[in-house]
């Protein structure tokens, strides 16, 4: 009788071991379970863009993957390879050499790229931007440098503009045979006389800005940038203009996305960063380089404000070639997702005719 007793204590001891053990477990569950549901808590939404979390995570919801360098691209030839260009504060850029450059007494135009997805998406090492200028370089015969510049929401601007800025003075330094960290096929094949600046939508902003402040800081040895191409730049205003509609102005994308960009701008939404024409901005005469194109589409929400942009610096005095290209009924940045239809291909062929 003792002997089952003792069975049945036992069995007792362990059943009620085991639903201890279980509830420490579950507790434990609880408590982890929390602190994730903590951890990825959503601050900030940006949609469809990127999506904030309290422990400081981003989810980048519009950016394509990011593809490695090739030796030689195999639909075009183009050799890319990823280069630092700065270390404090990081500034990284993936460079383009086109397949047919070792002729040493024929230099190549520079093409200083800088990519679009409203200061917060893409990078210089996703896939839309390394198959776009892929092409591009192999129609064009540049050397491309694609910067990889710092990103909202933890770089606000002006960082995107300073990473530009710097990487402009760092191609100076290799037409001074001044640069701490030399790349090769900038110095052995570069055609210093033939710097361009540009980049899509929030990249073409960027190359809009670096323009300006060309004009009222010099570059290493005086380099001069010689032209760019602005592709939908993105521009905006708190008035809406041409056919923007009224209604629902003030919560338009472009508005979320300037308040996160630029959160303490002066002026907000008309400050000159982003509303170059709008009254006490600096002057478009100032803009420092020798020939611009400026590309729209006819579905593209900044249209108007490109056209504008375009009149203004015709009207402003501004001593050089100013040219506005339609690219037809499209989106904006459709050259970068649909490269192979005819609308696409005949921009691309146009933007490496001016790069010349």
């Amino acid at each position: 009788m003792f002997h089952y007793l003792r069975k049945f204590d036992t069995s007792l001891l362990c059943i009620s071991l085991f639903f201890l053990n279980f509830s420490l477990f579950f507790l434990n569950f609880s408590v982890f379970a929390s602190m994730a549901k903590e951890e990825k808590e959503i601050v900030m939404e940006l949609l469809p863009l990127i999506r904030v979390y309290k422990d400081g995570t981003v989810d980048r919801l519009l950016s394509s993957p990011n593809v490695p360098a090739s030796l030689e691209d195999p639909e075009t030839g183009v050799s890319s390879k990823d280069i630092v260009i700065a270390d404090n504060p990081l500034v990284s850029a993936r460079v383009f050499l086109p397949k047919n450059h070792n002729n040493p007494s024929h230099k190549l135009p520079i093409f200083v790229y800088f990519h679009g997805g409203a200061f917060c998406v893409e990078s210089a090492f996703s896939f839309f931007v390394h198959r776009y200028l892929n092409i591009l370089v192999s129609q064009a015969n540049v050397i491309a440098i694609s910067v990889d510049f710092r990103l909202l929401p933890h770089h606000p601007l002006p960082a995107a503009y300073q990473d530009g800025w710097t990487t402009l003075q760092w191609i100076a330094s290799h037409a001074t045979n001044t640069a701490a960290n030399p790349e090769p096929w900038v110095l052995h094949y570069a055609d210093f006389n033939k710097l361009y600046v540009g980049g899509e939508t929030s990249g073409a902003n960027i190359a809009h800005n670096l323009l300006l402040r060309a004009g009222e800081e010099s570059l290493h040895g005086d380099l001069k940038i010689f032209g760019a191409v602005l592709s939908s730049p993105f521009f905006w205003g708190s008035k809406p203009i041409g056919s923007e509609p009224v209604e629902g102005h003030e919560q338009s994308l472009a508005m979320k996305v300037w308040s996160l960009a630029c959160p303490d701008a002066p002026a907000g939404i008309d400050n000159p960063w982003i509303n170059p024409c709008v009254t006490g901005a600096p002057s478009l005469a100032t803009l420092a380089c020798s020939k611009i194109l400026i590309t729209i589409t006819g579905k593209d929400e900044f249209r108007d404000r490109n056209i504008l942009y375009h009149d203004t610096i015709k009207e402003s005095g501004w001593q050089g070639e100013v040219e506005l290209f339609d690219a037809g009924d499209e989106e904006h940045a459709f050259q970068l997702f649909k490269p192979e239809t005819d609308r696409a291909k005949a921009m691309i062929k146009h933007l490496a005719s001016f790069l010349l």
